[in-house]
Formats: C-alpha cells, sequence, structure tokens
C-alpha cells in the first residue's frame, strides 16, 4: 500500500471527497498504482486532464506512482 498526496486544480476539484472543498487530499493506493488508476479512484474522466505532474514533472498515465509522491492535475484552461 502506498500514500500520495493530490493536488487538484480550477474545475477539477469537484472530483474531490464533498464536493470539492480541499483541494489537497491524501490517497491510500495498492502497490504500483498508475496515475491512470488513481484518476479511477478519483472518478476523474482523463479527457478532463490536461497535465499531471508527479513531483513537478509531467508524467505519463502509465507512470508507477511511489510512496510520497505528490501528483498535480489540471485540466483544460479555458479564457483569453
Amino acid at each position: 500500500m502506498i500514500r500520495v498526496e493530490v493536488r487538484l486544480y480550477a474545475s477539477l476539484r469537484d472530483y474531490a471527497p464533498a464536493g470539492g472543498g480541499d483541494r489537497v487530499m491524501l490517497r491510500d493506493l495498492d502497490d504500483g498504482a498508475t496515475v491512470e488508476q488513481l484518476y479511477g479512484v478519483l472518478e476523474i474522466p482523463l479527457e478532463e486532464v490536461v497535465v499531471s505532474l508527479v513531483n513537478g514533472r509531467a508524467e505519463a498515465l502509465d507512470h508507477t506512482l511511489e510512496d510520497g509522491d505528490r501528483i498535480d492535475v489540471f485540466p483544460p484552461l479555458a479564457g483569453g
């Protein structure tokens, strides 16, 4: 079992527990869990994620997470 810190930004905060009150959360995952599996646990549709940073580095969906990792998740940006 591993524990990761997840930070959701902008509209993705709606996927945080209790309707998005806090953008920072801790999640326990099985050993060998990937970024994509984390999004499945959080019920975040993949098309709503543009950038996944793990410990400050952009990583692919198949990146294996490790205990203590920090994941920052960003949606598409809108505006102009």
